[in-house]
């Protein structure tokens, strides 16, 4: 794991050098929430410390222990003498530092969990535990206490104890001086960790909307990238279509994480392929590796998904190169890759179908016209190849490690870019200003109710049948739990054909501004020559995304 140092951004403009180093590649650790919520106890705590040495998983790299929401007072009292949080007595009859104690025996490294509110986040709602906000001094010298090394710190309460100010969702302009005022102080204890959980919330800034990858480097170590997890496929396909536009942006790397939320492998609610699936996406994505279940209940296989030493290896690659979105085929799969600090390159595939089937991954797609395949999954290796295969179940994925790689000499594609403004609008579709689009407008308003549609004509290619489309375009219709997964649907077809619904993921926060640039999209029916037309629209009464131009092959 390597290290980084941090620069500290005072709240007055002055910079300060942070005083300690941290790891500069994801933590990898446990955490009690998804097995306990907010009631964690002596017993279950001593007992997760010891089945993580026991099954080996501190030896395989999960060395940061985390209790989560429960461990603070329910009394609403602080420490008459020193100020800080208490612990809760009922639960923790010796307090929290033989626990911590216990974890840094077996090799761990003791973490703590706090809020950027009046009161933490509690299944109780208004909760009765307290949170840091204006006591961030005192509460950072008592995690000092207990030798932490590393804070989450959430953001329910943050404008007073009511059950209506709980988990604000609203964009907010206080994020930045809020979390700085905790991050200073762990700083001044010698805490060096600090992961910002503000659930992927937009911070109001002077130049607009925000996500947390653009105002939390420098005041942290890593931050949320979306709301919470929960059981279930979907909650994994919404967190990692948050995640595509955050890995494009280029923000992420070494000392600056998104962290995609706890891991859900050992737990109901996926099948063991999507659980694996999940795993290999966190790894890939490099976020966080928290496992969040009962340890000692693990089967085998799930022991088996979280201890693979090529996936752990990817996710601790010195680089922190998260993989990329190269390509979506709507409803069938994705195809992810992301570079690795030797020359390697990381691969994933996802099968979208829901259903069994030989998943295959042409390297040409990715520029590649041969290299040493191996499957991260079986270990099987397979040199000089230009195309990998295997059998899948649904939501099963190829996770695969590409080596002595030779990367194709031929030039790139090119495209001529329509603007999407030229078309002819109906049904409500209109011109809105854009500054970050090519022609300072953009097609918005499509589909809904009236089922807004924009006919883009006299598009010249001069490839005939299926080709790569690209698209520009904007969607900052963000989604939390229980809501949207992360993405917009479009109706497009070409020529008057077969309309084919196509999937375009969250490209930021800014509908002016947060442009995705050279979104493919495999559409077929064109003809050689000048004379093509597309169709934009939604599917059913849902919006789609705004647009700003279409590429097709020149």
């Amino acid at each position: 794991m390597g290290i980084s140092s941090f620069l500290l951004l005072g709240l007055g403009g002055a910079s300060l050098a942070a005083s300690q180093s941290f790891q500069s590649t994801p933590v990898m650790g446990w955490n009690s929430y998804n097995q306990v919520s907010c009631s964690p106890t002596n017993a279950g705590i001593t007992a997760a410390i010891n089945s993580l040495a026991d099954r080996g998983f501190v030896t395989a790299g999960y060395k940061y222990f985390q209790i989560d929401c429960g461990w603070a007072s329910r009394d609403g009292q602080r420490n008459a003498t020193s100020g800080a949080l208490k612990v809760d007595a009922t639960a923790f009859p010796q307090g929290l530092k033989p626990l911590s104690d216990l974890a840094r025996s077996k090799g761990m490294k003791w973490t703590m969990y706090s809020d950027a509110g009046v009161r933490m986040c509690d299944p109780q709602v208004p909760s009765p535990v307290l949170g840091s906000l204006g006591h961030e001094a005192a509460d950072a010298d008592f995690f000092k206490t207990l030798n932490t090394e590393y804070l989450k710190y959430d953001n329910c309460y943050a404008d007073g104890p009511n059950g209506s100010q709980n988990a604000p969702k609203d964009p907010r302009t206080d994020f930045v001086t809020r979390f700085t005022v905790m991050w200073k102080e762990l700083q001044r204890v010698g805490i060096p960790g600090m992961l910002i959980c503000q659930w992927g919330t937009p911070y109001s800034a002077s130049s607009g909307l925000q996500g947390p990858a653009q105002w939390t480097k420098g005041i942290s170590t890593s931050f949320r990238l979306s709301d919470d997890i929960a059981t279930g496929w979907g909650n994994v396909y919404r967190i990692y279509n948050q995640a595509v536009h955050i890995v494009k942006s280029g923000i992420v790397g070494p000392g600056n994480i998104a962290d995609a939320d706890l891991l859900e492998v050992g737990n109901t609610g996926m099948t063991f392929d999507e659980q694996a699936t999940h795993f290999a996406s966190w790894a890939m994505l490099k976020s966080a590796l928290m496992i969040s279940t009962n340890v000692a209940a693990l089967s085998d296989q799930a022991v088996a998904v979280l201890q693979n030493k090529d996936l752990i290896a990817i996710n601790q690659d010195s680089a922190v190169k998260p993989i990329k979105l190269v390509q979506r085929w709507t409803g069938n799969r994705d195809l992810w890759a992301g570079d690795l600090a030797n020359g390697d390159v990381a691969v994933l595939v996802v099968d979208l179908s829901n259903a069994a089937r030989t998943l295959t991954v042409q390297l040409a797609d990715l520029g590649i016209t041969s290299a040493t395949v191996k499957d991260l999954w079986t270990s099987k290796s397979v040199t000089n190849a230009n195309s990998y295969s295997a059998q899948v179940n649904a939501h099963g994925s190829l996770a695969l490690r590409l080596s002595n790689i030779q990367r194709s000499t031929a030039a790139g594609a090119k495209y001529n870019y329509v603007s999407v403004a030229t078309g002819s609008l109906s049904s409500g579709a209109n011109l809105q200003s854009c500054s970050g689009c090519t022609s300072s407008n953009k097609v918005g308003n499509l589909g809904g109710s009236s089922n807004g549609r924009v006919v883009i004509s006299n598009v010249s290619t001069s490839k005939a049948g299926t080709q790569t489309v690209l698209f520009d375009y904007i969607n900052g219709d963000v989604g939390y739990l229980g809501g949207s997964n992360n993405e917009r649907l479009a109706s497009i077809s070409v020529n008057g054909g077969a309309a084919q619904t196509v999937s375009f993921p969250l490209s930021g926060y800014n509908w002016s501004a947060d442009v995705f640039k050279g979104y493919a999209v495999e559409l077929t029916g064109f003809a050689a020559g000048g004379a093509n037309t597309i169709s934009i629209s939604g599917v059913g009464s849902a919006w789609a995304p705004d647009f700003d131009r279409v590429g097709v092959a020149a």
